[in-house]
């Protein structure tokens, strides 16, 4: 399936063919303490996913196993009804390829090293292009639900980040970017995770 430029790049629909990969995100979290950024109706508007995340920033670099990571690894820190944020540990190298988040929107802060994401962008000449953003300590990025990018520590030490996500992630498409074209190639579903305290 390709989706050729247009306005917006849209999530598309479940690939056909040998069906999507079934990844199971359960995990159990710590519990992260008071956070803001709610409305009244507990779901977390676009500048609270960036205000959690911040919070939990603050704490990312001290999380178990996030310090001298040889592969990319993760951890859940929290979730509601209303978001899910996961803590990411990035060694050098590391990476993830161009991705959706299955309609969520998210925000990401880098708590430790940089980040360089690369972002799939609408041209006002109607096509799509790549545009790569660094993303130093403390700093964010924030998306809405069509957001297609890539990260990766390009740099020379570990980096960690925290990334927060409201709807709760349920699927993520992965692409390749071919000639102005970006090429959906694989879904993956998973399991809402779940909390103990």
């Amino acid at each position: 399936m390709a989706i050729a430029g247009s306005p917006a790049v849209a999530p598309p629909p479940l690939l056909s063919g040998a069906g999507p990969r079934q990844v199971a995100m359960s995990l159990p979290h710590r519990p992260a303490g008071p956070l803001t950024g709610f409305d009244g109706a507990e779901r977390l508007a676009r500048p609270g996913l960036v205000t959690t995340a911040l919070q939990l920033a603050a704490r990312a670099p001290s999380w178990p196993g996030m310090t001298s990571p040889s592969h990319r690894c993760w951890d859940l820190m929290a979730a509601s009804d209303a978001f899910e944020a996961w803590v990411i540990a990035w060694p050098p190298g590391g990476a993830i390829e161009l991705h959706d988040h299955g309609g969520s929107a998210g925000a990401v802060v880098v708590a430790a090293g940089k980040l360089l994401e690369t972002s799939v962008v609408d041209q006002t000449s109607g096509g799509v292009a790549l545009q790569t953003t660094a993303i130093a300590v403390g700093r964010h990025i924030s998306f809405g639900g069509r957001h297609v990018h890539d990260i990766v520590n390009a740099g020379e030490t570990p980096a960690i980040s925290v990334h927060v996500y409201a709807p709760r992630l349920t699927s993520m498409t992965y692409y390749r970017f071919t000639d102005g074209v970006l090429h959906a190639r694989d879904t993956i579903h998973g399991q809402l995770a779940t909390a103990v305290a």
